[in-house]
C-alpha cells in the first residue's frame, strides 16, 4: 500500500508532463491507488477519496465497476473505461430487444454470447474511427438520413407546381383570355409532365448532386460499420449477424440507383426516397416490422390467389365462348378475347372493391337463366378470394402486430422488474432494503460488464488477470 501511495504522489505531481511520455503507465499506476482507495471505501463505507482525490487521479477518464466471483466470494472490480470505443445506439436497441428472456439462464448465457459479439463490434468501430474522413463520415449517418429524405421532400414539393399537363394549361389559358407562361409556350402540345423553369434544371442539378453525395455517404457509413457482420452463411451461435440478402441492402441499392437517375428525369424518382421517412422514426419502423412479421406465411398466399385468378379467368372464357351474347364489354376495359386477356381482366376485377364477385358488365347476357350462372360465378369467387384469402392475410398481419407488441411488453416487463445480470426481482431487492434503480444503473448495469469485457480485451492477460 505504502509503494503504490508514493509513486501515486509522484505522479500527480507531474501529471500533466507525464501524458507525453509514459503517460499511459502513469495513469494506469494513478488507477490502481485510486482503485484501492475506492475498494477500502466500499468495505468501511467510508469515502477515502473524494472528488478531489478523483479529480487528481483520474481528471480525464471515466470509473466503470462490476461486481464478480473470486475465489467463492462476490468482489467489486474497478476499473477504466476506455477512452476510445463505444457501443453504438442501434447495437444498444439490438440487445435491448432481441436478448432471449425465456428464463434466467438463458438470459445470462445470451448477454454473454451479445457481450463477446459486441466487444467485437466496437474493437471493429475502434479502428475506422482511427481514420479521419471515415470517421466523420460514419460519425454522422443520421445527417446523411435525413439528408436523404429532406432534399427529396423539397423536389418533390417543388414538382407539385413544375408538373404541368401543357394541353390542359393552354386551354386554361384561352378560356381565361391570358397568355400562358414563356417557359410553357416553349414546350410540345403533347408533353405532359415536368416543363421546366428558368433555373429549375440547374437547381435539380445542384440538389441531385447532393442527395446522391448523401446517399453514398450512407451506404459507405453502413458497410463499413457492419461489413463484419454480414455473413452468407446462417449461423444460430451469432446474435448480430446481418444476411447478405438483407432487405435493407437492396433498399441501399434503390436508392443509389434513384438517385442517379432522379437528375436525368428532372427529378420524378426521388419519390422513391419519400420511403426513407420509415427508417427516420421508429413507431413506422416497428409498423413495418408488425406487417412483415409473417412474410414468409404472406408470399404462399400471393400464388394462392393468382391460381384462383386463372381458375375464374377460364371458367369466363367458357361462358363467353359457349353463350349466346357477350359477357364482356370492351368499352369498359373488359376484354376476353383470348385466355391472357381474360386473366388480366379478372385479375384487374379482383382488384376492385365489390359486395362480392366482380362487377363484370355481362353487356348481353341479361336474361334470368344468365342470373344463376353469374350467381354461382360470383358467390364463389366472394367466398374463395375475399371471405377466405383476404381474410386468411389481414388475420396473419394482425397476428404478427399482436406477436410483436406481446413480445415488446415482455421484454418491458422483464427489464423493470428482473436484473439481467443476478436474475434477482425487483420485490426481492426491495424486502432486502436495495434500491432497484442504483442496482441496475450502478452495481448492475449491463453496459458496465460490456464495457468491462472491452477493458480485459484490450490488455494483456497478466493485466486482466
Amino acid at each position: 500500500v505504502s509503494t503504490q501511495s508514493t509513486e501515486s504522489s509522484g505522479i500527480n505531481a507531474e501529471y500533466g508532463g507525464l501524458l507525453e511520455e509514459g503517460g499511459e503507465k502513469a495513469q494506469a499506476a494513478a488507477f490502481k491507488g485510486y482503485a484501492l482507495l475506492k475498494k477500502i471505501s466500499s468495505l468501511e463505507k467510508k469515502d477515502y477519496v473524494g472528488k478531489t482525490g478523483r479529480r487528481k487521479f483520474l481528471k480525464n477518464s471515466k470509473v466503470g465497476s462490476v461486481e464478480v466471483q473470486w475465489k467463492g466470494h462476490l468482489e467489486k472490480v474497478y476499473y477504466p473505461t476506455p477512452r476510445s470505443g463505444h457501443v453504438r445506439n442501434k447495437i444498444r436497441e439490438e440487445l435491448k430487444w432481441g436478448i432471449d428472456r425465456k428464463s434466467k439462464f438463458d438470459k445470462q448465457r445470451d448477454f454473454l454470447i451479445w457481450s463477446q459479439e459486441i466487444v467485437e463490434d466496437v474493437a471493429h468501430q475502434r479502428y475506422f474511427h482511427s481514420l479521419p474522413l471515415i470517421s466523420w463520415v460514419m460519425k454522422h449517418e443520421a445527417w446523411w438520413d435525413w439528408l436523404v429524405f429532406l432534399i427529396a421532400l423539397v423536389i418533390q414539393l417543388w414538382l407539385l407546381k413544375e408538373w404541368v399537363d401543357i394541353p390542359w394549361a393552354r386551354k386554361a389559358a384561352e378560356e381565361a383570355a391570358g397568355e400562358l407562361a414563356p417557359h410553357l409556350s416553349q414546350c410540345d402540345n403533347h408533353t405532359m409532365g415536368v416543363c421546366p423553369s428558368e433555373g429549375f434544371k440547374f437547381t435539380i442539378v445542384c440538389l441531385g448532386s447532393v442527395h446522391l453525395l448523401a446517399c453514398c455517404f450512407l451506404a459507405t457509413s453502413y458497410f463499413l460499420a457492419n461489413y463484419h457482420r454480414i455473413s452468407v452463411k446462417r449461423n444460430p451461435n451469432k446474435r448480430m449477424l446481418i444476411k447478405w440478402h438483407s432487405f435493407y441492402h437492396f433498399y441501399l441499392l434503390a436508392l443509389l440507383v434513384c438517385s442517379c437517375l432522379g437528375i436525368a428525369t428532372d427529378g420524378v424518382l426521388y419519390c422513391f426516397h419519400l420511403f426513407h421517412i420509415a427508417t427516420l422514426f421508429d413507431l413506422l419502423g416497428r409498423v413495418i416490422r408488425g406487417a412483415t412479421t409473417h412474410a414468409d406465411q404472406l408470399i404462399f398466399c400471393f400464388p394462392f390467389a393468382l391460381f384462383i385468378t386463372i381458375v375464374y379467368a377460364i371458367l369466363y372464357d367458357y361462358v363467353n365462348q359457349s353463350g349466346k351474347g357477350e359477357v364482356f364489354d370492351n368499352s369498359e376495359m373488359e376484354y376476353c378475347g383470348s385466355l391472357l386477356q381474360c386473366l388480366v381482366t379478372v385479375l384487374l376485377q379482383s382488384l376492385h372493391p365489390a359486395g362480392g364477385g366482380h362487377n363484370l358488365s355481362w353487356k348481353d347476357r341479361r336474361e334470368f337463366k344468365d342470373l344463376w350462372q353469374r350467381l354461382l360465378i360470383d358467390a364463389s369467387f366472394w367466398i374463395l378470394f375475399t371471405v377466405i384469402g383476404l381474410n386468411v392475410v389481414t388475420s396473419l398481419i394482425l397476428d404478427g402486430f399482436r406477436q410483436l407488441k406481446a413480445e415488446r411488453e415482455r421484454a418491458v416487463k422483464d427489464m423493470t422488474t428482473l436484473c439481467t445480470v443476478c436474475g434477482l426481482s425487483k420485490d426481492e431487492l426491495t424486502n432486502q432494503g436495495i434500491s432497484w434503480s442504483t442496482h441496475v444503473e450502478r452495481e448492475h448495469n449491463i453496459w458496465s460488464y460490456v464495457t468491462f469485457f472491452y477493458y480485459l480485451q484490450e490488455h494483456s492477460a497478466d493485466s486482466a488477470q
